[in-house]
């Protein structure tokens, strides 16, 4: 693994084996291409990924789910139960949280490169 987090850790090698290892079990809950299209999605919210997603080769349930992830970064307070129990129902529970996992690790990802973790970390 590599990227912001994973550099400002650099100084605790057990510390970012343990983020790694987090990371990596809520990215296996769900297929690698969502765990992708979620990662992009996040991404383009902080204007940091130019490849827009094409929604329309998406079925319904994942076009919700990235709708969803895209509002976490600046409008989480403002997601409702039914918009978090449309993607349960596509996802099913498990895969939910392992979801909102996901997402939340790249929103912190994009905001520790935006500011430069590693350098603020003394990595």
């Amino acid at each position: 693994m590599s990227g912001p987090v994973h550099a400002a850790l650099a100084s605790d090698p057990v510390l970012a084996e343990h983020y790694a290892a987090f990371r990596k079990r809520a990215e296996s809950a769900l297929d690698a291409r969502f765990v992708a299209l979620i990662r992009q999605a996040i991404a383009a919210v902080h204007a940091m990924e130019a490849a827009a997603i094409d929604d329309a080769a998406l079925d319904e349930g994942t076009r919700t789910a990235l709708a969803y992830a895209r509002r976490i970064p600046f409008e989480h307070t403002a997601i409702t139960d039914a918009e978090a129990a449309q993607v349960i129902a596509h996802l099913g529970e498990p895969k939910f949280v392992a979801f909102s996992v996901v997402a939340a690790l790249a929103d912190a990802e994009c905001r520790a490169a935006l500011v430069d973790l590693p350098g603020l970390a003394g990595g």
